[in-house]
């Protein structure tokens, strides 16, 4: 009997499964936790040189920052200059030390290690480090579940994010912290990825799209729980503190509730193992059954390796010319969400309202995706979004140039509407990435795309910083128009060159991938006429 088939038979969504969903859907918020924490640690923090008077300890360091109507630093006492220089005796001089006004944050890592002017730029790096964690993280956290088990990587997981929350805070040397930045990114993808796949493999067939909204949905909702601590904790130290507890938690959780997926110990050849659990699963949802090594049988599948991929994807012109357009959409994806999910702290306005805008827009655009893809067509509802959250990227051009500054409440909108649709094509990436592509490539391109959305969120740390870099007309809206340019020009491409795969079969082989066409209307007739023969015979 296939490991499925004895899934259901045992309770393919029972009260054991319902149980290992929740717990497990708690594991995602950290991910929401540690990745968007450095909005917070990492946030715009305002400042000012330090005067002579307050080196000579005749003035609080902690004053508060005033700044004119047209946002140049007021000093007290006859001085004046900027956020970096100030003037003494008639000269201009860089500034050595500065004051942080308190207002917003008591103290970040901006305010720690004074990485503001000439090192202002270092946040980029520091986003890097934690791109960088995503992207090694992607790369070997299927390997290392593969060969070590779901629940040790989970526990290994927990090892990593507690040396990026507790740890970290203690670390005197800004180049260290960045470091252990890396350790934060990889961490969190892997307590994205396990949990989904582990739920995924307790239930049956028909309710693992349910687990995948649940992996999201915690994922969204663990941003509220980060507004909240960031609200209350405003340095930055003890809002890592404050993440580091529930994580440490949760070691009790997986020792004690968690157990080792079954299809993993049966891949393994540990049947004993994984029958004890499937009889548990099956005493717990009321099942009485007993099963035997005998009973299953499971496939084990091997995916091609890189030479035979490339071999493969040689043959055929229209199949290289997909996956390049692919790959470049997942790059625009990656770029516009995570260059706009981490620079919330940047736009006009309270960042703790903009931070939970943010993650509204997140949280209902997640919903809307459930409005009937299949009705409308993956292709509109994935190259639509592209389109339009391009474009609405890409006006903010029009605000930077020609409006107030009062009338700054446009950039923010448009930048939200921005998000709301990367989040509605990203949904669908994996979706389509995996509809468009052969069985023996689909497994290497879904690979080949998510390292190219990952480099596209690596660049997006760096774009992220041009308007800190340069000074244009354009202000902060700079990274955002380059967003939306390069979704733009992605989501055309694929509007005009990738087929439709609504009610199409999965293409088994390159032959089949090649046969999919942009031909919808004719290819969903076909498909009801053979329903209507079926039904009729």
């Amino acid at each position: 009997m296939e490991y499925d088939a004895i899934v259901n038979k045992i309770g393919g969504f029972g009260k054991y499964q319902k149980m290992i969903i929740v717990l497990l859907s708690i594991a995602p918020i950290f991910n929401a936790l540690t990745t968007f924490a450095m909005n917070f640690t990492f946030g715009e923090h305002e400042h000012r040189c330090q005067t002579p008077h307050e080196l000579e300890g005749n003035e609080s360091l902690h004053t508060q920052i005033y700044f004119d109507n047209t946002s140049e630093v007021v000093y007290d006492h006859g001085y004046n200059g900027t956020e970096c220089s100030i003037m003494i005796n008639g000269s201009e001089t860089k500034c050595s030390s500065w004051v942080y006004d308190q207002s917003v944050f008591v103290e970040t890592i901006i305010s720690k290690f004074d990485v503001v002017c000439d090192k202002k730029f270092y946040r980029a790096h520091f986003l890097m480090s934690h791109y960088l964690g995503l992207l090694v993280g992607s790369i070997f956290t299927g390997f290392l579940s593969d060969t070590f088990g779901r629940k040790p990587l989970l526990g290994f997981g927990i090892a990593l994010l507690l040396i990026s929350t507790a740890v970290r805070p203690l670390i005197p040397s800004f180049d260290v912290v960045t470091i252990f930045e890396f350790f934060n990114g990889f961490g969190s993808v892997i307590y994205y990825i396990v949990p989904y796949v582990l739920a995924t493999e307790m239930v049956g067939p028909d309710h693992r799209v349910f687990v995948s909204f649940c992996v999201y949905f915690s994922f969204c909702f663990g941003n509220y729980i980060l507004l909240l601590l960031a609200f209350f904790f405003r340095n930055w130290e003890h809002l890592m503190w404050a993440i580091g507890v529930p994580i440490g938690g949760y070691i009790i959780v997986l020792l004690f509730f968690i157990s080792e997926s079954p299809r993993w110990l049966l891949s393994q050849g540990k049947k004993k193992k994984a029958i004890a659990i499937l009889q548990e699963i099956a005493k717990t949802n009321g099942e009485n059954i007993n099963l035997s090594s005998e009973d299953i049988t499971i496939h084990k599948e091997k995916n091609a390796s890189i030479f035979n991929f490339m071999k493969a994807l040689m043959k055929s012109k229209m199949l290289c010319m997909r996956l390049c357009i692919v790959a470049l959409n997942w790059f625009a994806l990656s770029l516009t969400y995570y260059g706009i999910s981490m620079n919330v702290a940047k736009f006009d306005g309270n960042i703790y309202v903009n931070f939970g805008i943010s993650s509204t827009v997140e949280t209902v655009a997640c919903f809307f995706c459930l409005l009937g893809p299949d009705r409308f067509g993956r292709k509109v509802f994935f190259c639509s979004s592209m389109v339009i959250g391009g474009l609405t990227c890409f006006c903010t051009i029009f605000p930077s140039l020609y409006a107030s500054e009062s009338l700054s409440w446009l950039t923010i909108t448009l930048a939200m509407g921005g998000k709301f649709f990367t989040t509605i094509a990203f949904f669908f990436a994996y979706l389509i990435t995996a509809e468009l592509f052969p069985t023996v490539l689909r497994a290497s391109a879904l690979g080949l795309c998510s390292m190219s959305g990952r480099i596209g969120s690596i660049t997006s740390a760096y774009i992220g910083e041009l308007d800190s870099v340069f000074s244009t007309q354009f202000g902060k809206a700079l990274p955002l128009i380059i967003f939306g340019a390069v979704g733009l020009v992605a989501g055309l491409l694929a509007a005009f060159a990738l087929p439709e795969t609504v009610k199409t079969l999965l293409p088994e082989s390159i032959k089949d991938a090649k046969t999919l066409n942009n031909n919808l209307p004719h290819e969903v007739e076909q498909v009801q006429e053979l329903d209507s023969l079926k039904e009729t015979t």
